[in-house]
């Protein structure tokens, strides 16, 4: 049966708004139709049926590949804004570099040119030899696989480095980002090569959203997925606003309604450097991208590196807001979430379950070496080592949450060796049937008593409880075949009845030791993110949805 939560006599409420933050139904990619009346110029291309020599790039004759259709563009601008529309097929023999004011769009049947990027996919293939896309200011990249970019510096798929594209409705796969030549494997904390799916890098505002990051590497360096790294000082833009001690608006790079699922960073870390952060998504050096409504789930960071899922540090402002952050490991500390070095992250709304370290650390949310965050409204459930939060040297503001079933010493550890940071804030929480207690160490800072679960006594504020909290999961059980969809990177699992599957879309699903997310059923299939034929799992569990009535 689906779950509920039931909580009588208390003031937390908040924490029950998280999952609605959450819209699975705008996850991934899509079919959008496009508007060529908006273009001043159209150019068909067709890697099957086109002709670079003899095509002119209409629908009729359309030219053969990407770049030389880019080529033929002439003064684009803002009011001469061009479209290239590429037919099925596969495009490789050079990096695309995108144009100002081209939009590019894949997807379309060859002589028809209907429109179905499921069906008809127009693959940018980097051959596993180049990158296989650089980006272009007020331009956009929709409906593509781009797939096997290799790069020997940052950005394997796709760079944009002072440039800020839009990237809509692709599937970013397999692409790989090498370490430097000549890097020292005996030394820690360098700066490896970012971003194995998408490098954002200095000034670079780009609109991530809708795509899927499926199996980015990098070999040493942080980000498999998407790397932000850099400042944004971009003359004329909007000025960004400090509300309630947090920095808000101005330019910021945008990821959402986006699928992060195995991706891993630091495949070839075998010095263990600690270089190589961020298996999913990495921010550092002063980048602030709103992270919001995407899919994080069985990503890894290797190399004795932190943040299966999201890796903050050196100044960044992520705003992390309403995301599945799902059975991510990372080799050191913070399994789900990592942030440090004076970044302040803004962590809400997120559903944060069944994410571990192989070193027993955090499974949740770790914070470090005087990194700050602002917890609210998350549900931290089910983490599998090292509890839900812990907090060295750091700040926090832990508020509205629901910490629950978290494994490790502790549930949330909160320990401060600076007098200069004011008291953390723990206040307003359920925490409760946790494996272990919450633990708080003070030295040199306020004394502080925290006890059990209960916290009758915490760092500041307050309001915490430990209620009788009613809980239901539910197990589907006879599962019949689990078969992986490759052009979906979906997992297709048939179980025995379409009874009680109803409803289910958007929820956590755990098959043995694999984590992910339901995107949609139908009839007794259910599809799940990623890779999960290895499971060999004959039941599926349902997490409950950890709601407040």
């Amino acid at each position: 049966g689906l779950s509920a939560i039931v909580v009588t006599g208390t003031c937390v409420t908040s924490a029950a708004m998280a999952q609605n933050a959450m819209d699975i139904s705008k996850v991934g990619p899509m079919t959008e139709q496009v508007n060529l009346a908006l273009y001043a110029a159209v150019y068909y291309v067709s890697a099957n049926t086109g002709m670079d020599d003899k095509g002119d790039g209409t629908m009729e004759k359309p030219y053969h590949t990407i770049v030389f259709a880019l080529n033929k563009v002439k003064n684009p601008s803002e009011n001469n804004r061009t479209a290239l529309i590429v037919g099925e097929g596969v495009y490789s023999g050079a990096t695309i570099g995108m144009k100002e004011y081209v939009d590019l769009y894949g997807g379309f049947k060859s002589f028809s040119w209907q429109r179905d990027i499921h069906k008809y996919s127009s693959v940018l293939d980097g051959e596993h030899e180049r990158r296989v896309v650089v980006g272009a200011n007020n331009a956009r990249l929709d409906g593509f696989k781009v797939q096997n970019g290799l790069s020997r510096s940052h950005g394997g798929g796709i760079l944009c480095d002072d440039t800020s594209p839009e990237i809509s409705n692709c599937f970013i796969l397999n692409n790989y980002a090498l370490e430097p030549e000549n890097f020292n494997y005996n030394r820690i904390h360098q700066n490896g090569h970012h971003g194995g799916g998408i490098a954002s890098f200095y000034n670079a505002a780009p609109v991530i959203r809708n795509n899927v990051f499926y199996n980015n590497r990098t070999s040493i360096g942080n980000g498999a997925g998407v790397a932000f790294y850099g400042w944004l000082r971009v003359k004329g833009a909007p000025e960004a606003e400090v509300v309630d001690n947090v920095v808000v608006g101005g330019l910021q790079p945008l990821l959402e309604n986006n699928v992060f699922v195995q991706n891993v960073s630091g495949v070839n870390d075998i010095g263990r450097t600690r270089s190589s952060n961020g298996g999913a998504i990495s921010c550092a050096y002063e980048s602030r991208p709103v992270i919001r409504n995407n899919v994080i789930a069985a990503n890894r960071a290797k190399g004795r590196s932190d943040a299966g899922g999201i890796y903050s540090e050196y100044f960044s402002y992520p705003v992390i807001d309403g995301n599945w952050i799902v059975g991510n490991i990372s080799d050191d500390d913070g399994g789900g979430i990592y942030t440090m070095k004076l970044g302040e992250a803004v962590i809400q709304n997120n559903f944060i379950a069944g994410n571990w370290t192989i070193g027993h650390g955090v499974g949740g949310i770790r914070l470090s070496k005087e990194g700050r965050a602002r917890i609210s409204s998350n549900i931290i459930v089910r983490n599998i080592t090292g509890g839900a939060i812990d907090c060295v040297d750091s700040y926090m503001e832990a508020k509205n949450n629901i910490i629950m079933q978290n494994k490790g010493k502790s549930s949330v550890r909160y320990s401060n060796h600076y007098t200069y940071f004011r008291p953390s804030v723990i206040s307003q929480n359920i925490i409760r049937e946790n494996e272990n207690k919450m633990i708080i160490e003070t030295f040199g800072g306020p004394d502080v008593i925290v006890k059990d679960n209960n916290i009758d006594d915490p760092v500041e504020g307050g309001g915490n409880v430990d209620r009788q909290i009613e809980i239901q999961g539910s197990t589907i059980k006879n599962v019949m075949q689990i078969v992986f969809d490759k052009d979906l990177c979906q997992s297709m699992i048939e179980v025995e009845t379409e009874k009680n599957l109803k409803g289910l879309e958007g929820r956590v699903a755990m098959l043995n030791d694999y984590w992910s997310v339901i995107e949609k059923i139908e009839k007794n299939i259910i599809y799940v993110w990623g890779d999960a034929s290895g499971s060999d799992a004959d039941i599926i569990e349902i997490l409950s949805d950890y709601k407040i009535e």
